[in-house]
């Protein structure tokens, strides 16, 4: 019997790993109540108030239905510790319990996975802009490092999931939508699902002409996700990937300039050009291709093993020069899970390895106006990941289950520049930066109370070698001296229900203690390099409540008006300082983190009725924080409000429609999205757009 999908206040959804989904439409999704709800994370598939982690879900409503403008950044904002911005669009940057001060651009120090398969490549970077929003069913986010599965890392660990495939049904959905400053987009979806098979294929488009000068962008993404049942034990997987992205980067204005008139995009100085004279942007192809096999041997011991291959052909006329660079990944992971259930103390272990390599030639010219003119640098560079790990969960008496893991993480990289003219036909450069091979433990004790609360302590170790965008600057080169982060973080965390479920809570207090922290430098020019600053001192509390007005009962009444009618809300506060760091001759020690807001807060409200007609209100407000090292300048207050109306209904058994309108920064407010931090020149600001909506229409059919 189908039991009705409430979505969880601070989005913690369902994921049944032996069971499709059963259904692709939000207002459809089956109800859990929160001491049922299953995560992947740590491999345990175990009930959510037994993980001993702080982990927070978006749901295909969250990312799909509560904002209009297809993008990934303001869903991954309602989860709290997980700051996501767009400096331009489509280029996001994404920040797990930290600062984006090791990002100009792009998604590093996180590990991101689709169903087991790595997508973050063994240079540590994560092509977070490939994925298309409205392919995505569920995102888990594992914050805090998990490098006892997941590998090396002190940023956090992100899962993927596709759209989930109703059994025995083949359904077709089209969408539009369109909205201010140009935006238009468009997508197809093909789901069919058998007993023994699920495939999924989306196609789809988007493009703006953007709210600044030199910001518009053309993205198509392709994708195709099938699941094959072909025995009673084994089950082969495949996703394919591809995209096609090409956006305009305006890039940063001064506080004067951004407050004279935020629309303008990077103006030209006594040296150097402007970023529309130089037709700056970026051209990024990204193909993807893995395979997933499970094999379960009996009740007791499965393994899962993958193996994949990417491609990347990137362009970016920038300021100073023109970068060209094609990449090839592979790689692979195999991991086996054994229970032991019938001992004194019934546990379940886990084992695996991981393999990742990239080969990447990047060759950087002249930029005269958006055309690549003489070559400067030809380099290649081989990156290597290596991990093994083991992981053992025990259930303790008195309900306590106790976590502990270990992972040996190896990383190295080989470099050479070869004689350009240039360069007056110097010989090629080979150079090596073998990083030392770590061991990284984990150990958590969860215990439960009652049915519905839970409390854990945990102590983890995070290892973060520098990604190939630190290692080798932008002006090309190879930095041998830049050392790989270290950090411990201590953790304990509350989560439960009260009131027969109607109040959700989960808290979560944490120390972070990280040492050589990787931050950016920027030249004269604005070509980006990185250094290691000494120690830093993290410090955070997330909390995560919502209140049901009405009880669960009555959503699931044939009489009731509501399917949902709640309050939720998201806080982070954080105290992030330097410790020993000093920059020249100025002692920078004690100075707070840049890019980190003290205080995150996240309120929003969810009406569904059963009719048909649905409501969602978010208020996003960031507090003052730093743009630099120094501490001597200071962003303005965010305070962004978002809401979106629609309705949806049934047109016969076979066809559902359903059209929205959003509005995004309803109070008008100029703020920036992403900021550049420690900027030359005093360029930290982006301006992100005014006042504007977007209108869309999906409609799906079963055959």
């Amino acid at each position: 019997m189908k039991k009705r999908l409430l979505l969880l206040p601070f989005c913690f959804q369902v994921c049944i790993q032996s069971v499709l989904a059963q259904t692709s439409s939000p207002s459809l999704e089956d109800t859990l109540q929160l001491n049922e709800v299953v995560v992947r994370g740590y491999a345990s598939n175990r009930r959510l108030l037994e993980t001993p982690a702080s982990v927070g879900l978006l749901s295909r409503r969250d990312l799909n239905q509560r904002f209009g403008t297809p993008t990934l950044v303001p869903a991954l904002n309602t989860l709290p510790g997980v700051r996501a911005d767009e400096r331009s669009p489509g280029s996001y940057r994404l920040a797990i319990r930290g600062s984006a001060i090791r990002s100009p651009f792009g998604v590093r120090n996180i590990k991101a996975y689709w169903n087991e398969l790595p997508l973050t490549d063994a240079g540590g970077n994560t092509p977070l802009n490939a994925l298309d929003v409205r392919a995505l069913g569920r995102i888990e986010v594992i914050k805090g490092p998990s490098g006892s599965l997941y590998g090396a890392g002190t940023g956090g660990t992100i899962l993927f999931s596709g759209l989930g495939v109703p059994a025995g049904q083949t359904s077709v959905e089209v969408s539009a939508l369109g909205g201010s400053y140009g935006l238009y987009g468009n997508g197809i979806s093909v789901q069919t699902g058998k007993n023994n098979s699920a495939i999924s294929l989306n196609y789809n488009h988007l493009q703006s002409d953007g709210y600044r000068d030199q910001s518009a962008v053309v993205r198509d993404n392709l994708s195709l996700v099938g699941s094959f049942n072909v025995s009673p034990k084994r089950t082969i997987s495949i996703l394919a990937l591809y995209s096609d992205l090409h956006y305009q980067t305006p890039g940063g204005l001064n506080e004067a300039q951004f407050k004279a008139n935020p629309r303008a995009s990077r103006f030209a100085t006594a040296t150097l050009p402007s970023s529309a004279a130089q037709q700056a942007g970026i051209y990024q192809k990204v193909g993807y291709l893995g395979f997933s096999h499970e094999y379960r041997w009996n009740d007791r011991i499965q393994n899962t093993t993958v193996i994949y291959g990417s491609t990347t052909d990137f362009a970016n006329p920038f300021i100073t020069n023109y970068e060209k660079r094609t990449d090839q990944g592979l790689g692979g992971r195999t991991i086996t899970q054994i229970r032991f259930p019938n001992g004194p103390l019934p546990t379940v272990v886990t084992v695996g390895a991981e393999y990742l390599r990239n080969f990447t030639i990047v060759r950087n010219f002249g930029n005269r106006g958006g055309i690549a003119d003489t070559i400067q640098t030809d380099e290649e560079l081989v990156a290597r990941q290596s991990t093994v790990f083991l992981q053992t969960e025990t259930e303790l008496p008195a309900r306590f289950r106790l976590t502990a893991g270990l992972s040996r993480n190896d990383i190295r990289y080989g470099f050479t520049r070869f004689s350009t003219r240039a360069a007056g036909g110097a010989p090629a450069i080979p150079l090596i930066r073998n990083f030392t091979p770590v061991w990284l433990p984990r150990v958590a004790l969860l215990r439960t109370f009652g049915q519905n609360v839970s409390a854990f302590a945990s102590i983890s170790t995070g290892y973060s070698a520098p990604s190939t965008q630190e290692v080798r600057p932008s002006a090309g080169g190879f930095n041998t001296t830049l050392n790989a982060e270290r950090g411990t973080s201590f953790e304990v965390g509350l989560r439960g229900s009260a009131f027969r479920s109607r109040l959700r809570f989960d808290v979560a207090a944490y120390q972070f203690r990280l040492t050589e922290t990787i931050v950016r430098r920027s030249d004269a020019a604005g070509a980006e390099f990185f250094v290691n600053a000494g120690r830093t001192d993290q410090r955070g509390l997330e909390a995560q409540l919502s209140y049901d007005f009405l009880p669960p009962a009555y959503y699931t009444s044939p009489t009731g008006l509501f399917s949902m009618l709640r309050l939720w809300n998201s806080l982070t506060l954080t105290e992030y300082r330097f410790r020993d760091y000093k920059q020249g001759t100025a002692d920078l020690s004690n100075n707070k983190v840049p890019g980190v807001a003290p205080t995150t807060n996240v309120t929003g409200i969810d009406v569904e009725t059963k009719a048909g007609v649905y409501a969602h209100v978010t208020y996003q407000f960031l507090s003052p924080f730093y743009l630099n090292d120094a501490n001597t300048v200071l962003a303005d207050p965010t305070q962004l409000l978002q809401a979106t109306l629609g309705f949806r209904h049934s047109l016969g058994k076979n066809w559902t429609i359903d059209v929205y309108a959003s509005g995004d920064n309803l109070l008008d407010r100029t703020y920036s999205l992403g900021y550049d931090l420690n900027a030359v020149g005093n360029r930290y600001f982006n301006a992100a757009p005014a006042r504007n909506g977007v209108g869309g229409v999906r409609l799906r059919v079963k055959l």
